[in-house]
């Protein structure tokens, strides 16, 4: 969620999940000299550099999260996916010559199957993928700082104004989503088939540049971009244009200087006009941070959203004082024992072509967490949206989970008011996850008769997979997910399974079973 700017796990973008889900197992070495372009920033990826040249090996979380362009909540998401493997003395950069290293590692799924080949740190790569369900698919290959794809893919840049398919801003909520993260080129892995482009495209990343190229066979379309970094900041520009759409330019930067992070997108299309989206986040006090964010779409500009004028403004409070949690011990074992947000956002969204054309929105965001023990913790939230030109949705939702080391449990109650009918939804869960075992067994009632209260709820899937179905209805619903991992001479195999059943009043169960093997040969 973090990583991709999501307050909840219902608002996460599957595809960037997926990729995620598929690293897990494979972490990359921090103070190696090739670091992964898609799970660290350019500016990151420069900081760290730096970092190493001046003061030597990253040898502990803690030191990472000191490192500029970092700070404890983006290590604690990103220590899954990096190692602190070095070879050298304190205050040294790892400047020993290694064995030569082999890795491959054969995956095959429903969606897709691919050979990574890995040498001296080196990944050469080769993935294909068809799915009839919805008639996607691509051809990938990678080697070293080259990737290119032929079939379906996703592009995302900027803040979205110029192009960022698949996704968009509509979800802002909580302070996280004010700043996106850009997540440039990458296969399609979702079922998603209305925001892919169908085509070839290529990129390359250098010292301190990227450069991509892309193009859409479907449609007619195709464009370019580069991309120059530093350790502080990252500035791009992109070309767009097409048979049946209008060019479009745009130019895009991101900093983070000291605390202050920022974002800012400017962009042209023929026909449209200009438009702007800017967001600035710092923290005038130690438990504090604020949050801004100003967007201007005129109306004839074309794209995922037009016709917005808008403010937001957002504040996190973060109490000093830390609890430690039970069964825990190092670098994130302990949580702030209150922590607090609160987001508002107030939109004009003109449209002469209808009968009101000056629409108004105002949508807001509160959540709040406790951790009154070293096993309790309760989390709360109220979001809410008003418009003038339809019904407003007001959601509540309340966690209570008990947590012990690998031992787990969570009470979860939540409503949706849109209407006269709230929709009422609850579940309790309990579980155990270790680094080699994991059983979760989930029991679900919901009680929502309007179709616009209906409640998006994460359900725990097979690794490579992510489901967020909508309830509706009125019914019970039970679920049971279990994976295993074991070595086996050279072979680590992860087995998952997941066995689930909805009933709904006045229609027929509907049970679903999944099984995934996977085998990683080194």
């Amino acid at each position: 969620m973090y990583l991709g700017g999501a307050a909840t796990e219902e608002e996460a973008d599957p595809s960037l999940v997926e990729r995620l889900e598929s690293r897990l197992g494979r972490p990359v070495r921090i103070n190696s000299k090739r670091l992964d372009p898609e799970l660290l920033s350019p500016y990151q990826r420069a900081s760290i550099a730096d970092y190493r040249r001046r003061s030597g090996d990253i040898l502990s979380w803690e030191e990472l999260s000191l490192v500029d362009g970092f700070g404890t909540e983006a290590v604690k998401a990103l220590r899954p996916f990096l190692s602190l493997e070095s070879s050298a003395a304190p205050g040294m950069a790892d400047k020993l010559s290694r064995p030569a290293t082999r890795e491959v590692l054969l995956r095959t799924t429903l969606k897709n199957t691919g050979v990574k080949y890995r040498e001296n740190g080196e990944w050469y790569r080769l993935g294909v993928s068809v799915r009839e369900r919805d008639g996607t698919g691509y051809f990938e290959a990678t080697a070293g700082r080259f990737r290119a794809v032929a079939g379906d893919y996703n592009l995302r840049f900027g803040q979205g104004l110029a192009l960022w398919s698949g996704f968009s801003m509509e979800s802002l909520a909580s302070p996280d989503a004010f700043i996106r993260r850009q997540g440039g080129l990458s296969p399609a892995w979702s079922y998603s088939p209305g925001g892919l482009w169908r085509g070839v495209a290529a990129a390359w990343e250098g010292s301190g540049m990227n450069v991509s190229a892309f193009s859409d066979f479907r449609e007619g379309k195709g464009g370019a971009r580069a991309e120059v970094f530093t350790r502080h900041f990252q500035v791009g520009g992109l070309f767009l244009a097409g048979r049946q759409q209008p060019l479009r330019i745009s130019a895009d930067a991101r900093g983070n200087w000291r605390g202050l992070d920022s974002a800012l997108e400017l962009a042209f299309q023929s026909g449209g006009g200009f438009a702007g989206k800017g967001a600035l986040s710092f923290r005038p006090l130690e438990q504090f941070r604020l949050f801004f964010q100003a967007r201007a779409i005129p109306s004839a500009y074309s794209g995922k959203k037009n016709g917005e004028y808008a403010l937001a403004a957002g504040v996190r409070h973060t109490s000093s004082s830390w609890m430690q949690l039970a069964g825990k011990n190092g670098f994130g074992s302990s949580v702030p024992l209150f922590s607090a947000s609160l987001t508002a956002d107030a939109a004009l969204l003109p449209r002469p072509d209808l009968d009101e054309p000056f629409r108004r929105q105002l949508r807001f965001w509160a959540d709040a967490a406790l951790q009154p023990t070293p096993l309790l913790s309760l989390d709360f939230r109220l979001n809410g949206r008003y418009r003038s030109y339809e019904a407003g949705r007001t959601g509540i939702r309340s966690d209570l989970s008990l947590a012990s080391g690998p031992w787990n449990a969570k009470l979860r109650a939540e409503a949706a008011f849109c209407g006269s009918l709230p929709g009422l939804l609850g579940y309790l869960e309990a579980g155990y996850k270790d680094a080699r075992a994991a059983l979760w067994l989930r029991f679900t009632a919901f009680r929502i008769d309007d179709w616009a209260a209906r409640i998006y709820c994460y359900e725990r899937d097979a690794p490579g997979t992510f489901s967020v179905p909508a309830y509706n209805g009125r019914g019970l619903a039970a679920s049971l997910y279990a994976n295993l991992k074991w070595m086996w001479g050279p072979v680590r195999f992860t087995a998952s399974l997941r066995a689930a059943c909805k009933w709904r009043k006045d229609r027929e169960a509907d049970p679903a079973l999944g099984v995934q093997l996977q085998a990683r040969i080194f």
